[in-house]
């Protein structure tokens, strides 16, 4: 005989119990844990959107499916258009930046976000600028729109954790490199691919 057995919890109570604690510790460590958050601002996760990216550098474009979810390279998207003459002025640097932080790891994505223009003048203007990065046909502008874009060109440049670390303009001379004071997007580049924090993660926009 066991005595007190009155001030005892019954077995078949205890198995509900102890359950019932465990979870509770379980659902307080859960909500402690940083959430997603997913916008267009800095600091924020990309918006999720699908698409195709295109390789022009054949005669015909070679497609691939991309999900900005599931993309786990550092990518700077770029947003630009062939009748824009602030496009048309960085064509130079656009092309020698993509090439050459291809080759640290960083990816440029150019995206084109216009139904005006036929897919053939994006992709004829695309090689005539020798962009050698992969190209969006954003044809009805809803990526652009996702990242509320208001001008070309305008970067996005994201992290491969898919948060944004910085989104405006490239430099402080668009008719001129030589005159180029402020390399914004060259110098957040080069933070990224060095792991550094980027000590610029915004700047104006001409377009």
């Amino acid at each position: 005989m066991i005595r007190h057995a009155k001030h005892m919890i019954p077995a078949a109570l205890l198995a509900l119990v102890i359950p019932a604690a465990l979870a509770g510790d379980q659902d307080k460590s859960r909500s402690s844990e940083p959430k997603l958050t997913v916008g267009t601002k800095v600091g924020q996760h990309i918006p999720q959107f699908k698409t195709e990216l295109w390789d022009v550098s054949g005669e015909k474009p070679q497609k691939s499916a991309f999900d900005s979810h599931k993309n786990a390279k550092p990518t700077a998207y770029v947003f630009m258009s062939k009748t824009c003459p602030y496009c048309r002025q960085y064509e130079k640097r656009l092309a020698k930046m993509s090439q050459a932080y291809a080759k640290q790891g960083l990816r440029f994505i150019m995206v084109y976000p216009t139904r005006k223009t036929p897919a053939e003048q994006k992709i004829a203007y695309h090689k005539k600028a020798n962009f050698q990065a992969p190209m969006v046909n954003d044809k009805d502008a809803s990526i652009a729109k996702a990242l509320h874009i208001t001008k070309t060109p305008e970067i996005v440049l994201v992290a491969k954790d898919g948060k944004i670390v910085f989104r405006g303009g490239i430099d402080d001379s668009p008719a001129s490199e030589e005159s180029v004071k402020k390399p914004h997007l060259k110098t957040a580049c080069d933070d990224l691919v060095a792991g550094r924090k980027l000590s610029v993660t915004g700047a104006p926009l001409y377009g």
